[in-house]
Parts: structure tokens; sequence; C-alpha cells
């Protein structure tokens, strides 16, 4: 099976939503699409515009909410997921995957946005001004991160053929080098958490694992499993962006 594979759209972002699609290549009869989170804003017409767009040129999508779907002062998370799991209803090829999986041609789609581990609430970022469950109760995060762990680990125990879908990164070592410094330890902590150990263990299971967040394309191998990275990024970021980006699983 072949994937495409995008995430951090931000669509929220774009002016000209019929011109920045225009540069997606449709999907043919082998491809099904993956959209690793942070593809905009749910309540805009850009998103549904998206949306349209993958069910009518790919046979499959899977869509999972990154942070920013959740940037709204007056919205809960579970009211933002409640939304998106009524809209998402009205399409018949495209999947949203939080906290469950759907097999589809022999393999088990895993999705999760994984909220990551902080230690130190002294140095926040948006998340926690932005996002109306962390504005009232920071302690939420961390609440939201074990669950995610929770759902992965019973997923990849009972299933095989896995395709894992994140939007954080699952471990450190998917950090661009130049953020592995001491003085950003406080800010990284936003962005992955460390899984190795379940990543490991279940290494015969896991086909390849597609993450966003990170804003840096990326392909590595942990544990012989390939992690692979295609963010789109803000107007002004990855000047070479691919949407043409795909990968085959084994078989």
């Amino acid at each position: 099976m072949i994937i495409r594979y995008f995430s951090d759209l931000h669509l929220e972002f774009i002016d000209d939503i019929s011109f920045f699609i225009s540069k997606i290549k449709k999907g043919n009869n082998e491809e099904v699409c993956v959209c690793a989170g942070d593809i905009g804003n749910p309540y805009e017409p850009h998103y549904d515009i998206f949306m349209q767009f993958l069910s009518n040129n790919f046979t499959q999508s899977f869509i999972i909410t990154g942070n920013h779907e959740y940037y709204n002062k007056k919205k809960s998370i579970s009211e933002i997921n409640y939304f998106l799991q009524t809209y998402f209803s009205k399409f018949n090829n495209i999947t949203f995957l939080n906290n469950n999986f759907v097999y589809y041609n022999n393999y088990c789609f895993i999705g999760t946005t994984l909220w990551t581990n902080v230690s130190d609430f002294s140095e926040k970022i948006n998340d926690a001004y932005s996002i109306k469950d962390y504005i009232e109760n920071i302690e939420k995060y961390n609440e939201n991160y074990r669950k995610s762990v929770e759902f992965l680990q019973n997923s990849l125990e009972n299933n095989k053929n896995c395709v894992v879908i994140t939007h954080h990164l699952p471990s450190y070592l998917l950090v661009d080098n130049k953020f592995k410094k001491p003085n950003m330890e406080g800010v990284n902590q936003w962005f992955y958490s460390n899984l190795d150990n379940l990543i490991n263990d279940y290494k015969s299971k896991i086909k390849c694992w597609i993450y966003g967040h990170t804003h840096i394309p990326s392909h590595y191998l942990i544990s012989d499993i390939p992690f692979i990275c295609n963010p789109i990024g803000y107007p002004c970021e990855n000047k070479y962006h691919d949407f043409t980006c795909t990968f085959k699983t084994p078989t």
C-alpha cells in the first residue's frame, strides 16, 4: 500500500485556499492519504474545502488533530472532538482517528495527538495560553498524555501491521539536532515524548510511524521502524515543501 502523507498545513494562515490546493497532486487508486495534525481551524471554511478535496481525490484518508486544532478559548477539547466526529461522519472515505484505530487493507491505522509529558511548566508555549482546557488547568496536559500512551500501548498489544499516526514526536531521537541543546529542553518537552521502550517492545508490529509538529521534514529509523514526517509548515516556511511525498508499506 502507498501512503501519501503530510502534516502541519496550517490552513488558518492560507489566504488563497484554491491556489494552495492546486499544488497538491491528486491521489491514484493505489494511494491513501494521512494528515498528521495541525491541518487548520475546523470551524473555518478552508478546513471543509480541503476535506472535500481529499474526499474527491483520494480513495481513503486518515486524519488526526494536532495542537492547533484546539486553539480555541471558548470550546473545550472534548467539544472540538465531538464537532469533528460529527463533521467527519458525513464522509465515507475520510476517517478521523482520535485515540482509536481502524483496519484498512489489512493494515491497522492507529491515531492519536499524543500530547507530551511536561515536567516543568515554568516555560510554556502557546498551548498553555490558547487551548481552553489548559488555560483552566495545565495539569490536564499530562493527563491527556497518559491517556494517549495507554491507548497506544493497548492498541499495539492487540493488533498487527500497524501504521501509527501521531502529531507530537514519540522520541527525543526525532528532535532536530539544532534544538538538542540544554537551554532548549524547556521548549522541547512540549514537542516530544520518550516512548523508546514502547517502540522497541512493539517493533515487530509497527510498519511505520507518521508524525508532525516539528515543521522539519525527516525520515529516521528507530528499532528498524521508519519514522517519517512531511510538514508543509507556515506560509513563510518550507519553501521546498513536498506534496507528493509517499511511503510504501512493507509486505
